[in-house]
């Protein structure tokens, strides 16, 4: 199967621009009784981890877009503020694909963008 790559980009505080991609994680969460979710901790694929110290926007799912819906929770961990993603993909049953959820953030690539002029 082919998955095109789409370049993305952020603009940082400082106004340059840094090309990004999605760095899929594990988080450990919590899952209240009232139905909410509240991510505590993520764990980079090196095996380090990081407490969420605080959760300061907590995401909603928005809409369907290529058979996936996503909510942004904005948290902050050892003094680092982020944004953390949760996809949720649809199932595909005709091709025996169950339904999906994961977390993912934007990882910066080692290329930084050329601003043209």
């Amino acid at each position: 199967m082919f998955y095109s790559r789409v370049m993305e980009y952020r603009t940082l505080t400082d106004g340059t621009r840094r090309r990004v991609h999605r760095e899929y994680v594990d988080v450990i969460a919590r899952f209240g009784r009232d139905g909410s979710l509240e991510p505590v901790a993520v764990i980079w694929k090196d095996g380090r981890s990081f407490a969420i110290d605080e959760v300061t926007e907590e995401g909603t799912f928005g809409a369907e877009a290529r058979g996936r819906r996503q909510a942004c929770y904005h948290v902050r961990f050892g003094g680092h503020e982020t944004e953390l993603y949760l996809e949720r993909r649809s199932a595909v049953p005709a091709v025996g694909q169950p339904e999906e959820l994961r977390w993912w953030v934007f990882a910066y690539d080692q290329t930084r963008s050329r601003e043209a002029g």
